[in-house]
């Protein structure tokens, strides 16, 4: 996942403090319809999850440093 797509994703889903539910939820949204339904979804599935896991990973990563500067986590 590119920087760009998780500031996106991130902004979508309510900022640093969203959890991973909406995090996940706000990424899906932004996939194409025939990457997720139809026919070729199964196709897509195994590149959709990585895609899916290095945004998490961004996030922890986003979090930790929020953590490291503000002293908390709201």
């Amino acid at each position: 996942m590119m920087f760009g797509q998780y500031c996106r994703i991130e902004s979508r889903a309510g900022g640093v403090a969203c959890t991973e539910r909406e995090f996940i939820r706000a990424a899906l949204s932004m996939i194409k319809k025939n990457a997720r339904f139809g026919p070729i979804a199964c196709e897509y599935r195994t590149g959709r999850h990585m895609w899916l896991r290095q945004g998490l990973e961004m996030r922890l990563k986003a979090r930790d440093e929020y953590r490291h500067v503000t002293g908390s986590m709201t």
